[in-house]
């Protein structure tokens, strides 16, 4: 629209920022009457946190508005050179800006253009809301209105869904969510949708659920999650309605987190970063990055024993109380508890084949261990809510196997919307303990949901031979019914037959972090996993297979899509031995991902007795527009021979690799 000019104002001796319309513009008319607007929504607003507008006029053809000038560093470079910025200093800046937003509202001014290279911060931590280039009033409309049919007004980072569709329908609760998305910025580092083409981000904003700022950050409080969530709702309707309900909510949190902002504004230091070096026996800063405060704390609401379900409610049949399929089986908190015992694994294990779980309430719900036998069920949170499933380790019965929470054999679990939780071992429990257990034919769903396994007591080196890492996933054999006379010739034909069908596992949007490795193979199953946004960031690694006994062992495929993964270990294991001959065959396509190994990893590590030839051939890995960081590494072979190393430069197709980390992903701080 123009150019800012840094200049001195000769009559009052001050400086000053003047904006000129560009010169190609000043015949359209159009844009004249724009760039007036401009100057007359802005003039209508006198606040501490918004630029003010000194003069209007032209000159010689050209055309200009004289601003206050502002000493300070925009929010987008103030974070792009030192990083997130702390939750104090966060909830500060959004506050003066919904301050703002409000003295705009009252006088009937949209901003339309809220995003984070807009907002100036002064050394004192003043926040001014400048460029009301995109405001208009909101009295003007039909003809008057300035946003004519087909263009698309705001930053396609922090537009939201309803001025994407039509500029015109942009009011209020516009500019809250495009604050929502600039809060986002402040905390995690980026736009909530910061991937992609302009139609791609467009369409984002319009469809897909944003990522959770605590399953990013470890120090988000859970309350001021559910803020950004709220500025971030699809619908106008769903978010506040008036800047001044936001500051009511940004204070209440500021007194409840005890940030003082009547002394003075908080320092705006980066987030806070733990850490000496990814070398060690356990990389430090997991302590903060495995602990998602949204799903670690939740202090804010108490814990409740029981849960009540709205309506449908249980109906008997038989001698057995059954949920009906028809309808989503809504959960909720409340006095009246399930007559039969409460507990929303006691739900789980009533639901019918095809059921719908709603979650109703953003609260921490314990469950305990669940085998679907063959069921297909469905988990998904309310409209608005983000609820905490907590693993109760008190729940599991002694068992002499390794401890699984969900055990899906021939049916699918589907997850949307929520947070698992699994804590660090009891002194009572040992073994590894997986959090879903898939056989052969079943499926695991799982969409906008974060997985945290928060550390080992006494570190990583407790987790041994004896206390291995967990895992998210388990591959298992399923198991036929044996007869008493033992398994015959033709029940092994069958379980063969069985194992041939690959395990389903399908992530969207979906966060891994901790002491846990994402993905085992133990047994001869074929495993497909697709995985599309989010990732991982684990101590252990994404993939370990173990060979098979016998046969030549069903394939491992991975289909990853725009996500990122940090993996201490390495990125996959796949290892035979005197016991399991068979070497591991991989089928990997990836697109547009990041992964982070550090050294000495491996990327790819192939470990066994075979021989080299057996390994070569064992792994197809393709890749488009990915970035390798760290271990220089590409795939280290193990086995009968010699030690080969292959170097991402050697390797049989060209992929794009730098040999430090140009970031972690963030909630992540690593010594240099």
């Amino acid at each position: 629209m123009g150019a800012v000019f840094k200049a001195l104002d000769t009559t009052l001796d001050r400086i000053v920022a003047v904006k000129v319309l560009a010169g190609h513009q000043s015949a359209d008319e159009e844009m004249l009457r724009r760039f007036r607007n401009e100057a007359q929504s802005a003039a209508r607003l006198n606040h501490e946190n918004i630029g003010l507008v000194h003069a209007v006029g032209s000159s010689e053809g050209w055309h200009f508005i004289v601003f206050e000038y502002i000493e300070g560093t925009n929010l987008r470079d103030l974070v792009r050179q030192r990083g997130p910025l702390s939750v104090a200093a966060a909830v500060d800046i959004s506050l003066q800006i919904a301050a703002a937003l409000d003295h705009a509202a009252r006088r009937n001014v949209t901003h339309r253009d809220i995003k984070p290279s807009n907002i100036i911060i002064t050394p004192a931590g003043r926040a001014k809301l400048v460029d009301m280039g995109l405001a208009r009033l909101q009295q003007v409309a039909g003809e008057q209105d300035l946003t004519v049919s087909g263009m698309t007004l705001g930053t396609f980072d922090y537009i939201s869904p309803e001025q994407a569709r039509d500029a015109r329908a942009a009011d209020i609760r516009s500019d809250l969510y495009s604050l929502g998305c600039t809060m986002f910025f402040m905390l995690i580092g980026r736009a909530p949708f910061a991937e992609g083409t302009m139609v791609q981000k467009l369409l984002q904003h319009q469809q897909e659920t944003p990522p959770a700022v605590e399953l990013l950050r470890t120090d988000v409080p859970r309350r001021l999650a559910a803020v950004i969530r709220r500025l971030m709702a699809k619908q106008p309707e769903e978010r506040f309605a008036q800047p001044a309900d936001l500051e009511a909510e940004l204070v209440a949190i500021a007194e409840e987190e005890g940030i003082d902002l009547a002394v003075g504004r908080p320092m705006l230091e980066a987030a806070p970063a733990s850490g000496r070096g990814v070398r060690g026996s356990l990389w430090p800063w997991l302590g903060a990055a495995v602990c998602l405060t949204g799903i670690v704390i939740a202090l804010a609401i108490p814990m409740e024993e029981d849960i009540a379900l709205e309506e449908p409610p249980l109906h008997a049949t038989g001698a057995k109380d059954v949920m009906p399929m028809n309808t989503p089986i809504r959960v909720a908190t409340g006095p009246g508890a399930i007559a039969e015992g409460a507990g929303l694994a006691k739900v789980l294990a009533a639901a019918e084949d095809e059921a719908v779980i709603e979650l109703v309430a953003d609260r921490e719900y314990l469950v305990g261990p669940l085998d679907l036998k063959g069921k297909t069920l469905t988990i998904r949170a309310a409209a608005g809510q983000r609820p905490l499933l907590r693993i109760d380790e008190n729940q599991f019965p002694p068992t002499d196997g390794e401890p699984v929470v969900w055990r899906i054999g021939g049916g699918q679990l589907t997850l949307e919307g929520i947070d698992i939780r699994l804590d660090g071992r009891a002194d009572s429990v040992t073994g590894r303990r997986s959090i879903f257990q898939i056989a052969s034919g079943g499926g695991l769903i799982c969409r906008n949901v974060g997985l945290a396994v928060t550390a080992v007591a006494g570190g990583q080196d407790n987790a041994n031979e004896t206390n291995p890492l967990d895992r998210i996933v388990t591959l298992s054999a399923a198991l036929l019914e044996e007869s008493t006379a033992g398994v015959t010739e033709t029940n092994e034909q069958q379980q063969n037959e069985v194992n041939s069908i690959p395990g389903r596992v399908e992530m969207v949007d979906v966060f891994v972090n901790g002491e846990v490795t994402v993905c085992g193979v133990e047994e001869p199953v074929g495993l497909s996993l697709q995985w599309r946004g989010g990732g991982a960031t684990v101590v252990g690694r994404f993939l370990d297979v173990d060979g098979f006994p016998s046969g030549v062992g069903p394939p491992i495929g991975l289909r990853l899509e725009a996500a990122t993964f940090a993996c201490q270990e390495g990125f996959v294991r796949l290892a035979d031995s005197p016991t399991q001959i068979r070497v591991p065959r991989l089928e990997a396509v990836l697109e547009r991902c990041r992964l982070l190994i550090p050294e000495p990893a491996a990327l790819i590590e192939q470990v066994g007795v075979a021989e080299p030839e057996a390994y070569q051939t064992a792994v197809n890995w393709q890749d488009r527009m990915g970035r390798y960081e760290g271990s220089r590494i590409f795939r280290r072979i193990d086995g009968a021979g010699d030690i080969v190393e292959i170097d991402f430069a050697a390797a049989p197709r060209p992929l794009a690799h730098q040999p430090f980390f140009n970031s972690w992903p963030t909630g992540i701080s690593v010594a240099d």
